[in-house]
């Protein structure tokens, strides 16, 4: 249920999935480099020129190069002009030197070259091998040799032929002025012509043709031939002269070059074909490989000028792409670099390309910058393409406020680019010091002079206070001191010197000396201070003041301080050079970054230009960056800063805190003291007052009284008065003290602080972006600490993650402030520079890993590929692209008008296909998001298309377009394929239609999931309810209800069912549904809609939950309305495909009708049965009431009787009559009280079956049609989604419509892995022109059809008409398919067939087919030829293509001489033919097959000595009796020649038996020397023998691929039926020689394999070759070789003296007189014996072994094979004392008649006897009994060793032929039939054997 779908493939792509890895693999790959090779003047150059032009290579030969370095003038150039003026030859050491740098060159290293006239003849400078090595060790070596192949004659002929015009230098060649041959042309165009029906155009063309020859003849025999000279270089003596030394000093060391080179990149040509020829076959090979010419540089330039410079990117690109199309919807394409110049870009700078270089490579746009770098890259685009190119220069500029972390996402982008950050301070370090020191003078100058200033104004305020103390003391001084003390209050005091104290005390703060001189002034009393005063007056001021003033000094020293902490400000010029110099430093080490790093760039600023007038400075020096960087802390009013800002500063903003607020506490405390001052002061004067008026009042009431208290302190109401006495007067002063010091000590701290501020600017731009924040208290000094500790003073409180809002942020506040008005005047100055891109970067919440990312991403945004809406512009390429597909497809026919509903038909269509011919991206036509976010295939809209490296991407909404847009590498594959969602289906139809059986069944054999959507309804509702809920259960509750409603009554029974009914009515009454549960039963029940969220619950899950999110489903039955459909796109859930299954409503009918009646009949039936249990019931209860009632009205009676008993006795009144009438009304009151039931209504009342069905037709009737309605509208719906539909009717069995669903929905599950892969098919023609264009990369499968290959086809066909190839574009690559059914094979699922392994390398199919006559190897090779394209030769057609294509050659010649004499063309004529033949483009690329040859001994040496060895030769092997018959046959066929052949009975038994005596001549030595001979039964039919022939071409084709493949990867290869000779063996026999290296390493067994000739388990590795014993031992050693060879191997072969040798019985007897060891005995068997008596076994010397010169014989060839293995095991040991007796032989004849019989017939009676009892034969017409006895009887004939082996061959035969006899009856008994058939209906030998069989009535089977 939840299996994967679909196991893993094995194999890693052929091909590279992404496009981008394909180009990087193509620009490393090497190129195509190849070298020409012949005899000289055999027309080498004329063949690399042209191979040169038509593979795209460059030409390397000595006169292009003389003719090129003159041209470029170079410095060879310039040697060999000087040279050739001085009339000298250009040496060969110079034309080598030019020929090895132009091999280094640029163009060659992309484009590679053809080599040719290198070796040359001339020795001067180097010898022949020493040019050859040149070649080997070049570092670009040739990868093909091309070897032009010509008779001597032939060339010399040729050459000799040549001549040259003197003025134009033109050649002409032989048949171009040779005036016999122009005559011999024109007589043979004068015959008349054999074909009378030509058509006159084709008449007329000819004659055109004729006349332009014979102008051209004319011209050339009366104007040109008398000018034409012969150049002494062609003439035949001197061309043979060039030939014999070429074949003396050349020949040898090339043949050696072609010998090391693999035999499937040498190519031998013909040197006797037009180079027209020979260039074809050279392509056609490198095609049929696989390889790509060089990749094609295209200048995308209009022929009209057009002004493209004011275009963007956007619009330039566009008109680019339509230059020089490859095909239309074939435009170029954008690359990564977009406008930047690749070559500047290396270089290391962003410069953007000119529209007048652009170029077009690998399918790509590129705009260069220049003339020069246009010219770079042309020459070699891949060092300015490859990897990591498009990179950043890293030219980035950081800037941020302080602790934003800039200067650590510089080091970050530095490091991850390798490069360096500049640090600008330390690069003006000394211009830094060198300032400073200028400053230090100039503020010394300056504070100096305003320092004598300021003393100078000091010194003249002293003297003036110092003169007013003076006169205040004078006058102090002439007072009494009572009258001072009453006079002189505290203010007065205080007001006297106001003025002075004013003015010191605006020096308070300058020095500590006058604060202290100002308080000691305090503490002194007046009269001192006048004293102290009048003293300094009296001091005259003599001294000036001076620099050495210590005051002035003061002032210097603090001046020179604050300098020395200020910021130096170097003009923005001394930034731009220092920067400058740094860079061009940086430059010469740039280029150890990584490999091939440029020179410019590499380089991070950290805050670098602080100011628009340094960015100005940097313009102008053009030192910009490429990238500005600038983080920014925008969100939360810079929280982040200023929390970082203050976590750094935490010490000094925390002191600043305490300080302001331990200032706001004194002053407040001393305000609060001054109030009490004051209020005290007020409380003194009141008291004063009070006391003068009542001392007033004493006065005048007791005036003693008042002068003797006028002593006594006054009294207030509050106490007495305090007057300030002496240590009152001392507190104050203390604590004015303390007041002061503590003011002092606050100035310290200040101070402290101020200097910490100003280091602390001085470091910031260093400082880190990551601090952590610590919650110590703040660092404060002692007396403040206390104080503030004493005053309760604390820090505010504020969050962990933030800082204090308080004024001494402000500050910090300012700095960010400062830094954004400077940023948005330096942005402002940037934003002038175009090319500068500028990113702003949001700190918050952002880790630096994430701003480096986000850094990386803006610096390569603009290498990265760009996806742009689907707009206009993009629908008028593709209406360009659709008109001139039309215009190229669309016959020239004119359409008839039709209906306008067929022209908007005929729209919709191409719209269609348009759509379809779309190149779609790798989400096919998929919403990509959806499928990345939610695993969904939601079909995008074509509404919402966007273009992504010009492909198509749909949308489901505009907001998913936008998020792809933003960054499509998230959604687009990379090196494989996007993985699918699971396949989901949803399974709709009316109910019957078998929706639910289908499901199951799918969901069983695909391995998902199956959900019935109503089932899983019932089960949400069944956890609560405990049951189902639905109409059904509805009627039945209601039935129910209804019974129970007929059985109420208050009797006990019914009591009893009415309390479980009530029992259940109360559970269903507890059970409470939710809102969400309601609604699902709403649905069910009444078919109300779900709500959206309770579909949420249901649904989403399958979607997008574990287990069916990766397993799929099967939706039964759901969306079941179109609000459900409708749901389903709200929620992007869209199942993968619809099926629909169709069925009448008869058919529903017949389905669910039976089965409802069924139910409906045991429902009445249950509903009958209640219904009588109650009745049963009620009368039983009835008839108990009415007992009762009896009982009860007749002891009512009875009492009443009594009493009117009574009454009659007192009245004797009679009463009977009475009695009876009561009796009668008690019968009456029970039938009225209980009245019986009428069941007739009921029974009317109850439905019928026959009206029960037709409403239940009804009803399923209805139920029909309001599926059916529904039905269509979810179709609607979903059609709108763009869901595929299928539609099943599903009228017949289960079964069927199962197989018919899956067969639908094959194709969707099988393909499933290549479901966003779209092909496009495209033309043979476009596919050779884009390959050449280099706009597509070939196929690594070359020209194999991957589906081919996939089967296990080995051999490729050759492209012709009888096998054209249809080709295909997949991505970036283009396949090759030998069948438009292969192609559309591949394109369901491409994925499939690109996992498998790689394609082997190619193998031309060499072989030969032979036979008798009418054998059918002409009908095989025929077949060969038409489907593989191989080349069917006989040996008349080789001489023919001869005769016809070279009839001017040596060979030609030879062979028409000996054919006009009538002669047969002699063997060696013919293999040279065939030689020549075998260079066929055919041969090369597809293969050969020989037919019918060679047929003699003679030809076989031939065909040795030519190394033409077939590696497989089919003989078909028929007797001459079918030979005759097939003769009979074809001569009665109507087909046949009207002309006489050679095909008499006697004629074809002459050739047979020719055949025959041949064959058995030539057949052992191929079997012997490369056995390759195979022999086929021909008398089967050709079909099997086609397919017997095919498989093992296939076998050995393969095998040959194998090897090849891992021989070129230095691994080891079977060597089986690769046709090598013993002779090759033993040449390259490895260090085991013929011994098994694997069983010698693992078990140090000597396993000798020269026992057997075949090579079926050895193997080559090292260019050595290996036997092993056994296909495990193979196996071993083909999977680790190094492991069983030197130096790995364990054990090293021993020396050949001590290897045993297997020796005959006559090797022994020659070695006499030594005497075998251990006397004879087997040393085997004693030893495996464990030596005990019973193993001494003699041996025979039939198995002999000589080891160590010692002779060894054994019992048996087992024990002697054993001991080959291990003779180190057995051969020294020792034989017991004690030997057995020896052994005499007793005669045969001795023995008794039993023991004779055992001996000498048992044996063979036994075989005979268990070959007749496995055979059991029966011979026609005899008894079985007689049978048996003539099969033993033949059987011991045919097998007795004592007869000849003639009578043995020829009991054999008889055997044979009995055997034969005895099978026609089992054969007849199988084929006979009871009916008749026709002869042509019967098996083939049929007729025969049932001849055979009744001719061997009355015919004795001995005669036979």
């Amino acid at each position: 249920m939840m299996t994967s779908q679909q196991e893993e493939q094995p194999y890693p792509f052929v091909d590279i999935y992404d496009e981008d890895e394909a180009d990087r693999v193509f620009l490393t790959s090497k190129p195509t480099c190849f070298a020409i090779l012949g005899k000289p003047s055999v027309g080498k150059k004329t063949l690399a020129k042209k191979l040169a032009q038509i593979w795209k290579c460059t030409l390397i030969d000595a006169s292009e190069l003389i003719d090129e370095n003159i041209t470029a003038e170079t410095e060879y150039g310039i040697k060999c002009n000087e040279l050739l003026y001085q009339g000298q030859a250009i040496p060969e050491d110079l034309i080598i030197n030019m020929l090895m740098k132009k091999i280094e060159s640029p163009e060659v290293f992309h484009f590679g070259y053809v080599l040719c006239d290198f070796p040359s003849l001339s020795e001067e400078h180097m010898s022949i091998p020493e040019q050859i090595d040149v070649i080997r060790n070049a570092k670009l070596k040739p990868d093909f040799l091309i070897n032009i192949k010509c008779p001597d004659y032939d060339l010399c002929q040729r050459i000799s032929g040549l001549r040259q015009h003197p003025e134009t230098g033109q050649i002409y060649i032989r048949d171009e002025w040779d005036p016999d041959i122009i005559e011999k042309r024109k007589k043979k165009k004068k015959e008349p012509r054999k074909s009378v029906e030509e058509e006159e155009e084709e008449e007329e063309e000819e004659e055109e043709e004729e006349t332009n020859e014979a102008i051209a003849d004319q011209i050339m025999l009366t104007e040109i031939l008398p000018h034409l000279v012969h150049r002494p270089e062609d003439f035949l003596e001197n061309i043979q002269e060039r030939v014999a030394i070429y074949k003396d000093i050349m020949l040898r060391p090339l043949e050696t070059l072609m010998a090391e080179q693999d035999s499937q990149y040498l190519f031998e040509l013909d040197g006797n074909k037009p180079v027209e020829e020979l260039i074809a076959t050279v392509i056609a090979r490198l095609q049929s490989m696989g390889l790509r010419n060089g990749a094609l540089i295209t200048k995308l330039q209009s022929g009209e000028e057009e002004m493209l410079d004011g275009l963007d990117n956007d619009e330039l690109f566009r008109v680019l792409a339509a230059y020089k199309l490859v095909a239309p919807r074939y435009r170029w394409r954008r690359s990564r670099w977009g406008r930047a110049c690749p070559v500047a870009l290396k270089n290391g700078e962003i410069i953007m390309g000119s529209t007048d270089f652009a170029l077009g490579f690998l399918g790509k746009m590129y705009t260069l910058s220049s003339e020069e770098a246009l010219k770079e890259f042309m020459l070699n685009p891949r060092s300015y393409l490859l990897p990591p190119m498009p990179l950043p220069p890293c030219k980035v500029i950081v800037f941020g406020p302080p602790l934003s972390g800039r200067t650590t996402l510089c080091g970050l982008i530095a490091n991850c680019y390798q490069g360096k950050v500049i640090d600008m301070e330390r690069l003006l370090k000394a211009q830094f010091e060198e300032a400073r020191l200028q400053l230090i003078e100039q503020t010394r100058y300056e504070a100096i002079q305003a320092g004598i200033q300021k003393v100078k104004e000091k010194m003249e305020n002293e003297r003036l206070f110092q003169e007013q103390a003076a006169l205040i003391a004078q006058d102090l001084s002439d007072k009494e001191p009572d009258e001072y003390e009453e006079g002189v209050t505290t203010g007065e005091i205080s007001s006297v010197p106001q003025s002075v104290t004013s003015s010191v005390s605006q020096k308070e703060s300058s020095t500590i000396k006058e604060e202290e001189e100002e308080t000691e002034m305090e503490e002194l009393s007046p009269s001192q201070a006048a004293e102290e005063m009048a003293t300094e007056t009296s001091v005259p001021q003599t001294s000036e003041v001076t620099s050495e003033h210590p005051e002035v000094q003061e002032i210097v020293q603090k001046a020179i301080e604050a300098v020395m902490f200020s910021p130096i400000l170097l003009p923005p010029e001394a930034y731009a050079d220092a920067l400058e110099e740094a860079i061009t430093e940086l430059s010469k080490s740039n280029k150890y970054r990584y490999p091939g790093a440029a020179e410019k760039g590499g380089w991070v600023l950290d805050n670098f230009p602080p100011s628009a007038e340094h960015w100005a400075a940097l313009v102008e020096k053009e030192l910009l960056p490429d990238t500005v960087i600038c983080l920014k802390n925008s969100e939360q009013n810079g929280k982040i800063l200023l929390t970082r800002m203050y976590q750094a500063n935490k010490e000094e903003v925390d002191a600043k805190i305490i300080k302001r607020l331990t200032d706001e506490a004194l002053k407040k405390k001393q305000e609060e003291e001054d109030a009490k001052k004051e209020l005290q002061e007020m409380l003194k004067m009141q008291a004063e007052e009070f006391a003068e008026e009542r001392e007033s009042m004493d006065f005048i009431d007791h005036p003693s009284a008042s002068e003797s208290q006028t002593k006594m302190p006054p009294v207030t109401e509050s106490g007495p008065t305090i007057q300030p006495t002496g240590s009152d007067e001392t507190k104050e002063k203390e604590k004015s003290g303390e007041s002061l010091e503590t003011r002092g000590q606050l100035d310290e701290a200040q101070a402290s602080l101020d200097s910490k501020e100003q280091q602390e600017s001085k470091t910031e731009s260093k400082e880190s972006a990551e601090h952590t924040e610590t919650e110590e208290e703040p660092q404060l000094p002692a007396p403040l600490k206390s104080i503030a500790s004493v005053l309760g003073v604390r820090l505010p409180e504020y969050p962990e993650d933030a800082f204090p809002d308080v004024v001494e942020m402000e500050p910090l506040k300012s700095k960010i402030i400062q830094f954004l008005h400077e940023w948005q005047r330096t942005e402002a100055a940037i934003s002038e520079s175009p090319l500068v891109q500028v990113s702003e970067l949001e700190i918050e919440g952002q880790t630096l890993q994430m701003l480096l990312d986000q850094t990386i991403q803006s610096m390569e945004q603009p290498f990265k590929y760009h996806g742009w809406e689907f707009g206009p512009e993009d629908d008028d390429e593709e209406q360009e692209d659709l008109q001139a597909e039309a215009e190229a497809l669309a016959e020239e026919e004119e359409e008839e008008e039709e209906d306008e509903d067929e022209e908007e038909e005929e729209e919709e269509d191409e719209e269609k296909a348009a759509q379809r011919k779309r190149h779609m991206g790798d989400t096919k036509h998929f919403c990509p998001v959806i499928l990345k976010e939610n695993f969904i295939l939601y079909p995008g809209l074509p509404d919402n298309a966007a273009k992504y490296r010009e492909k198509h991407y749909y949308f489901s909404t505009p907001e998913n377009r936008d998020k792809f847009l933003e960054n499509p590498e998230e959604y687009v594959s990379h090196n494989e394929p996007l993985k699918a969602p699971p396949i989901r289906i949803c399974l709709l139809g009316s109910h019957g239609a078998g929706k639910t059986v289908c499901a199951r069944w799918l969901a069983d054999k695909l391995g998902i999931f199956h959900i019935q959507f109503e089932e899983r309804l019932q089960e949400l509702i069944m956890i609560k309810t405990g049951k189902r809920v639905g109409p059904e259960e509805e009627e039945e509750e209601e039935e129910e209800a209804v019974m129970q409603e007929m059985v109420e009554s208050p009797q006990a029974g019914v009591e009893e069912l009415e309390g479980e009914e009530e029992a259940k009515r109360l559970q269903e009454k507890e059970v409470q549904l939710t809102d969400e549960e309601e609604a699902i039963k709403a649905n069910i029940i009444e078919s109300e809609a779900l709500p959206m969220e309770v579909l949420d619950g249901i649904v989403l899950d399958w979607w997008m939950k574990e287990p069916f999110r990766s397993t799929g489903f099967i939706l039964d039955g759901f969306p079941r309305t179109a609000e459900e459909a409708q749901y389903l796109a709200d929620r992007c859930l869209c199942p993968d495909v619809a099926v629909y299954l169709e069925v009448d409503e008869e058919d529903v009918s017949d389905r669910l009708l039976p089965k409802r009646v069924q139910i409906w009949q045991e429902k009445q039936a249950r509903k009958f049965e209640k219904k009588q249990q109650i009745k049963d019931m009620k009368a039983k209860l009835r008839a108990e009431l009415v007992a009762q009632r009896r009982a009860e009205l007749l002891a009512e009676q009875a009492k009443r009787k009594m009493e009117e008993a009574a009454a009659k006795v007192e009245n004797d009144i009679p009463g009977e009559e009475e009695e009876e009438e009561e009796e009668e009304d008690i019968e009456a009151i029970l039938e009225e009280e209980f009245p019986k039931e009428e069941d007739e209504g009921e029974d009317e009342e109850e439905e019928q079956e026959s009206e029960a069905i037709e409403r239940m037709r009804t009803e399923l009737s209805e139920k029909y049609e309001t599926d059916v309605t529904n039905l269509q509208a979810v179709q609607e719906e979903l059609e709108k989604l763009l869901i595929p539909e299928i539609t099943i009717v599903s009228k017949r069995k289960p079964h069927i419509v199962c197989y018919q669903l899956y067969k639908k929905l094959k194709d969707i599950i099988e393909n499933r892995e290549s479901i966003f892969e779209k092909c496009y098919p495209l033309s043979l023609s476009l596919a050779r022109k884009m390959l050449v264009l280099a706009y597509k990369h070939p196929s690594n499968f070359g020209q194999w059809d991957p589906i081919k290959l996939s089967e296990g086809d080995a051999i490729k066909p050759f492209q012709n008409q009888d096998t054209p190839s249809f080709p295909l574009i997949h991505r970036n690559c283009i396949y090759f398919f030998t069948s438009k059914e292969n192609r559309d094979t591949f394109m369901k699922n491409p994925i499939k067939y690109l996992r498998q392994p790689k394609p082997k390398p190619t193998v031309p199919v060499k072989i030969a087919v032979v036979g008798p006559p009418k054998s059918g190897k002409t009908t095989v090779a025929k077949r060969f030829a038409k489907e593989y394209g191989l080349l069917r030769l006989s040996m008349g057609d080789a001489i023919r293509m001869v005769l016809n294509n070279q009839p001017e050659t040596e060979l030609a010649l030879i062979l028409k001489w000996h054919l006009q004499k009538g002669l047969t063309a002699p063997d060696e004529l013919a293999v040279r033919a065939l030689d020549i033949s075998l260079m066929d483009t055919v041969c090369n690329t597809s293969g050969i097959v020989i037919d019918g040859y060679p047929v003699t001994r003679k030809q076989v040496d031939l065909l040795e000595e030519m190394k033409i060895i077939p590696v497989k030769i089919f003989e078909l092997d028929i007797d001459v009796k079918e030979v005759l018959r097939r003769a009979l046959q074809d001569k009665q066929n109507p087909n046949r020649y009207p002309y006489p052949m050679h095909d008499s009975s006697h004629i074809l038994s002459i050739k047979n038996s020719c055949y025959r005596a041949q064959t058995e001549e030539i057949r052992p030595y191929y079997e012997e020397q490369h056995q390759n001979w195979y022999v086929i039964d021909g008398t089967h039919s050709k079909w099997w023998i086609w397919n017997k022939i095919l498989e093992e071409t296939q076998a050995i084709t393969k095998q040959i691929q194998i090897y090849l493949e891992r021989i070129r990867q230095g691994m080891a290869a079977s060597i089986a039926d690769l046709c090598i000779t013993p002779q090759e063996l033993l040449s390259r026999l490895g260090e085991f020689g013929q011994y098994c290296p694997v069983s010698l390493a693992e078990k140090g067994e000597l396993v000798d394999c020269s026992v057997t000739p075949s090579l079926k388990f050895a193997a080559e590795f090292r260019g050595h070759y290996y036997k092993m014993a056994g296909q495990e031992e193979l196996d071993k050693f083909l999977k680790n070789p190094e492991l069983y060879v030197p130096p790995l191997a364990p054990y090293p072969l021993p020396l050949p003296h001590k290897l045993p040798k297997k020796l005959t019985a006559a090797d022994v007897k020659a070695l006499f007189p030594m005497q075998a060891e251990l006397q004879g005995y087997c040393p085997v068997t004693y030893l495996d014996g464990k030596q005990r008596y019973e193993a001494l076994v003699p041996g025979d010397i039939e198995y002999a072994v000589l080891y160590r010169n010692k002779l060894y014989i054994f019992e048996s060839e087992e024990k002697l094979q054993k001991f080959m293995r291990l003779p180190e095991k057995y051969w020294n040991q020792t034989l017991p004392h004690k030997l057995p007796p020896i052994k005499e032989p007793i005669l045969l004849t001795a023995l008794p008649l039993t023991g004779y019989l055992e001996q000498g017939v048992a044996t063979a009676l036994i075989k005979a006897m268990n070959e007749v009892g496995c055979l059991k034969p029966k011979f026609p017409f005899i008894s079985v009994k007689r049978t048996a006895l003539l099969f033993i009887a033949y059987h011991l004939k045919a097998y007795n060793p004592k007869s000849s082996d003639y009578i043995r061959k020829k009991y054999k035969r008889k055997l044979e032929r009995f055997i034969d006899h005895c099978e026609l009856i089992p054969y007849l008994g199988i084929k006979m039939t009871q009916r008749y058939k026709e002869p042509q209906n019967r098996p083939i030998d049929f007729d025969h054997k049932l001849h055979t069989f009744l001719s061997l009535k009355d015919v004795d089977p001995t005669s036979h």
